[in-house]
């Protein structure tokens, strides 16, 4: 995708995390040294002490040029969900521990922002998936998940019987813990730690990875990117919860289905220029070749 340089850049930021403060300084230092625009959402208004300022997420996805999130992956899904829809590029600047979706490490963002500034960086085009909640036939629910959607059991629930279908046919019944679907974004999340494949985020393709199945040939399927897949639940004794990307939690009951299929909306991750993906796989995974 063709880049060019920002002009108006909005900013988000974490308020839980320590660094925040300090780094949103040094960011709004350079914007600044940078004749650029700068809006600033809620949390870093409030940390800059310009609260009179903020703006609503959606609101700076219609102005802004690009949003720099400061913070880690759960910052930038919810970033992402308060967008509504609005595609516009994201930088995630990593103040966490692991962050897959966050591309530039704290100590790095003067020298990454100073590039960016010049249109020196690339966009990298997430695939997202539509979940949607329906129960006696009746829509309740839909949300937007750039990692995944999780259907799991409360603390002290017993298991549950999914039943998946992919394109109107029969998959299995899973007796599990509950099913984890992820977008290849997604895929080095939850689902990996359940056992699931990681994809590369060019993938356009949905995971069906069931948490802890009762039948050890159960393992992990691969729906296709128009494929519409439905899961419902046969049965359960306790509560069953669906989560979509960590942000938004619904109540499920025993007959509820959840229908998973491509979303027609797409999330955009900005890059530095030369990152490879594989080499963010080494890091952060600690394989061979890292060297971190």
């Amino acid at each position: 995708m063709k880049t060019s340089a920002p002009k108006t850049i909005g900013v988000a930021a974490n308020i839980g995390k320590p660094e925040s403060r300090d780094r949103l300084f040094e960011l709004l230092g350079v914007l600044s040294a940078g004749q650029i625009t700068t809006l600033l959402e809620q949390e870093a208004a409030a940390l800059a002490g310009r609260s009179a300022e903020a703006l609503a997420l959606r609101d700076i996805g219609q102005r802004a040029d690009m949003i720099f999130v400061l913070g880690g992956d759960g910052t930038i899904l919810r970033v992402a969900r308060e967008l509504e829809g609005a595609e516009i590029p994201m930088l995630g600047v990593n103040l966490g521990s692991l962050g897959f979706l966050t591309s530039v490490r704290s100590e790095d963002l003067t020298a990454a922002t100073k590039k960016i500034l010049q249109g020196e960086y690339e966009i990298s085009k997430r695939f997202t998936i539509q979940t949607t909640l329906t129960r006696a036939g009746k829509r309740l629910e839909s949300h937007q998940a750039l990692n995944d959607a999780v259907i799991s059991r409360g603390a002290f629930s017993r298991i549950v019987r999914l039943r998946v279908s992919i394109d109107g046919e029969l998959l299995t019944e899973y007796v599990c813990d509950g099913m984890i679907f992820a977008t290849p974004t997604g895929s080095t999340a939850y689902s990996l730690s359940a056992g699931g494949p990681i994809l590369l985020p060019s993938a356009r393709a949905c995971i069906l990875t069931p948490i802890c199945p009762h039948a050890l040939s159960n393992r992990s399927v691969i729906a296709g990117e128009d494929s519409v897949v439905t899961c419902q639940v046969a049965s359960a004794a306790g509560e069953l919860l669906l989560t979509i990307d960590g942000q938004v939690q619904l109540r499920m009951q025993v007959g509820d289905e959840v229908e998973v299929r491509r979303s027609a909306r797409s999330v955009q991750l900005v890059t530095p220029k030369g990152q490879v993906y594989f080499d963010v796989l080494r890091q952060k995974l600690k394989w061979s070749g890292s060297n971190v």
